[in-house]
């Protein structure tokens, strides 16, 4: 008598079968995941069957939306989910978090601005359209809107009013590279800290964070803007020496001044 087929579960533990069913992923991209580190692997049973659990299909959703949302490559959402599988700390630094948190407090980016967010940003000027993207973003999520919240979306007005708007095919959804950029930067930093601040007193961890983030994010400015100002030079170099060649991998500065003295060594 030939078996029925298996039913799908809809409960964990899954199958390898149900987490496919679940989440789109086929058997081969899910075992594919598990082999880069992406997924823990399944739980065997006594008869070498793997079992998956809830926290399967919270990351493989996560990296279908990293991956075919916001067109990441698997280093960089391997990053991001490496920042975000262990948020355990030693008792010295969930101490030391516990005093940023009441710091943050007292810079009062979360404080409330309004209770009508759709108010204020009609007052600003918002199209129906720019508000449910900046939502999207997670801008006045609780309900209300934040100093952060408008700091946020003053800038985008500024962008918009810059040239890149609605019209041209812009939108506050554009912005969510910034989101990703900021996930792989908070991914290092939960490292450094969860690895190499361990012994630290309060004090020390407190009086650090508060010194090196902001310097973190002078050096991403900055370097941001660099790695814009090499991207121009490289293209018009391109072009200057190739005609009417187009736009290809560019040359870093560290890899032009090494090109530069092995020539040089030549010459000698």
């Amino acid at each position: 008598m030939p078996r029925s087929p298996l039913k799908l579960r809809t409960e964990p533990p899954f199958r390898i079968k149900d987490l496919s069913a679940l989440t789109g992923f086929s058997r081969e991209a899910i075992r594919f995941y598990i082999s880069e580190g992406l997924l823990p692997p399944p739980v065997k049973s006594a008869h070498n069957m793997g079992w998956y659990s809830e926290r399967h299909v919270e990351l493989l959703q996560q990296v279908k939306k990293l991956q075919y949302e916001r067109f990441l490559p698997l280093k960089a959402i391997k990053t991001i989910l490496k920042g975000t599988e262990n948020q355990e700390f030693s008792q010295t630094q969930t101490q030391a978090l516990n005093e940023i948190r009441r710091k943050l407090a007292t810079e009062q980016r979360d404080l409330r601005v309004s209770d009508d967010p759709a108010k204020l940003a009609q007052d600003m000027g918002l199209t129906r359209w720019e508000q449910k993207e900046l939502r999207g973003l997670g801008l006045a999520a609780s309900g209300t809107a934040t100093i952060s919240d408008v700091e946020i979306t003053k800038q985008w007005i500024v962008i918009r009013d810059a040239g890149l708007s609605l019209e041209r095919g812009f939108s506050p959804r554009d912005l969510a590279f910034a989101q990703d950029a900021v996930e792989l930067v908070l991914a290092g930093e939960l490292e450094l800290f969860r690895e190499r601040m361990k012994n630290l007193d309060v004090d020390q961890v407190v009086k650090i964070i508060d010194v090196a983030i902001p310097a973190f994010n002078r050096i991403f400015s900055l370097l941001h803007e660099r790695r814009v100002a090499e991207f121009i030079r490289d293209y018009f170099e391109r072009h200057q020496a190739g005609g009417k060649q187009g736009p290809g991998p560019t040359v870093t500065s560290s890899k032009r001044r090494r090109n530069s003295g092995s020539s040089a060594k030549k010459r000698v």
